[in-house]
């Protein structure tokens, strides 16, 4: 692709024009002598740069401050290499800046978990990530900032099993991260750049660290002591998350608790591994491998159907406030054309989350009063809720990472019961 640049003619011209207050003479002569819309863009948004004579890409720095750099670096893999540029040189804001760093740059490595896709382990960044150029000491200012201050950064390092040779997936996944993050999108966990694995050779991810993990070990370690107003925020955080993602063209493909984590006060979406727009088919080996977590899978896609924007179908027997027991049947519903988007759903549950905070005398307030008194009793009664985390035995043969699902021959997905307004209790699937 030709890259358009100003010529040494045109920038003596224009040097000493203020980007943002032009007359109407400069303005005149800038459309006169830019011709190349970007670059046209560029100037009257940023401004020249004195070092290369070219428009900035950024407010907060010129993009020749990491072009300068690139000689002293390489992951030792020309397409990685390559991909980190050209995402450096289109970079306007630090949500958009993907770095290499090296991994000594890391220290206190430690592992956290092992998923079906890769290794987690979390780590102190020593420097932070970049912010902006601080054109006065000639240097990259940095921020050790995520959901709060630390002095010590901690990130996590997402370590992706073979990846010697660097995959589509691989790389598909950081493009996803940036494509979101870069539009402010908070409920995506950010990703700051790539390492390498000293041992084992592989890429590994450089991410935001969330410091009560997933919401799979958030709900274990407090769920009897969350109130339903807190459930109902995490609900529509992460429905408003799936908004971004669906708003975008894309779908997750591998949307399940363990990858949703769940800060103090935030709640994110994360790994994007398995995330592909809506519209690009998948491959032939993908149409014929399946994989995730069997129960967050929708049924239909396990007969080998494809991949939809409506799929949730969780599973309680806990009490549960009937308007969010309706949202929760109709998310189940075995015909995916008739599950709420995830705007609809992010809709409602702002709805009840307002009203729940903010409005006594609605309805949802009554029904989780009733709820709490069911669910009271269920404590006193029931060893599985006793305190404020979840005290229970899974069954040794259950998954609850991303595997290879192969099913064969399985029936038409059907509703068993009708989702009757007066109904409390849990459709599920049947296939008889």
């Amino acid at each position: 692709m030709e890259e358009f640049m100003l010529t040494d003619d045109v920038f003596e011209q224009i040097k000493d024009f203020v980007y943002n207050s032009l007359t109407e003479e400069q303005s005149l002569l800038i459309d006169k002598l830019i011709l190349n819309e970007e670059l046209k863009l560029r100037y009257k948004g940023n401004g020249l740069c004195k070092d290369c004579k070219q428009p900035r890409a950024s407010y907060y720095w010129c993009q020749c401050k990491f072009q300068q750099n690139f000689k002293n670096w390489t992951s030792g893999n020309y397409k990685v290499d390559k991909f980190i540029q050209k995402t450096q040189l289109k970079a306007k804001d630090y949500n958009c800046v993907l770095e290499w760093i090296e991994y000594d740059r890391f220290e206190n490595v430690e592992y956290l978990a092992k998923g079906g896709f890769g290794t987690i382990y979390k780590a102190i960044w020593k420097d932070g990530w970049i912010y902006s150029w601080d054109f006065e000491n000639n240097k990259w200012r940095r921020s050790k900032n995520y959901c709060r201050d630390y002095e010590n950064f901690p990130v996590v390092l997402k370590c992706l099993h073979n990846s010697q040779d660097i995959t589509s997936d691989f790389l598909g996944e950081i493009e996803a991260h940036i494509m979101f993050f870069s539009k402010s999108v908070f409920n995506i966990t950010p990703c700051y750049g790539i390492t390498k694995d000293p041992e084992s050779k592989n890429f590994m991810l450089v991410m935001g660290y969330v410091i009560n993990g997933s919401l799979r070990q958030h709900l274990n370690n407090s769920f009897n002591s969350t109130k339903w107003v807190e459930k109902l925020e995490t609900l529509q955080d992460i429905a408003q998350g799936l908004v971004y993602i669906h708003e975008n063209g894309s779908i997750h493909r591998d949307f399940h608790c363990g990858n949703i984590l769940k800060d103090s006060r935030y709640t994110f979406i994360t790994d994007f591994g398995l995330c592909r727009p809506v519209n690009v088919k998948p491959s032939q080996n993908e149409c014929k491998e399946l994989y995730g977590v069997l129960p967050y899978v929708a049924p239909e896609v396990l007969r080998g159907n494809e991949y939809t924007q409506e799929r949730l179908r969780p599973k309680s027997n806990y009490k549960i406030p009937q308007l969010i027991l309706n949202i929760i049947k109709q998310c189940w519903d075995a015909d995916p054309l008739k599950r709420p988007k995830a705007k609809e759903i992010k809709d409602l549950l702002y709805e009840l989350h307002f009203s729940s905070k903010f409005r006594s005398d609605r309805e949802i307030n009554k029904q989780i009063e009733d709820a709490d008194k069911i669910n009271e009793k269920l404590t006193s009664s029931s060893s599985l809720y006793t305190g404020p985390t979840l005290s229970y035995t899974t069954n040794p043969q259950a998954v609850y990472t991303s595997r290879l699902l192969d099913f064969k021959n399985l029936p038409k997905p059907k509703n068993s019961i009708d989702n009757k307004d007066d109904d409390d209790s849990f459709g599920e699937y049947s296939g008889n």
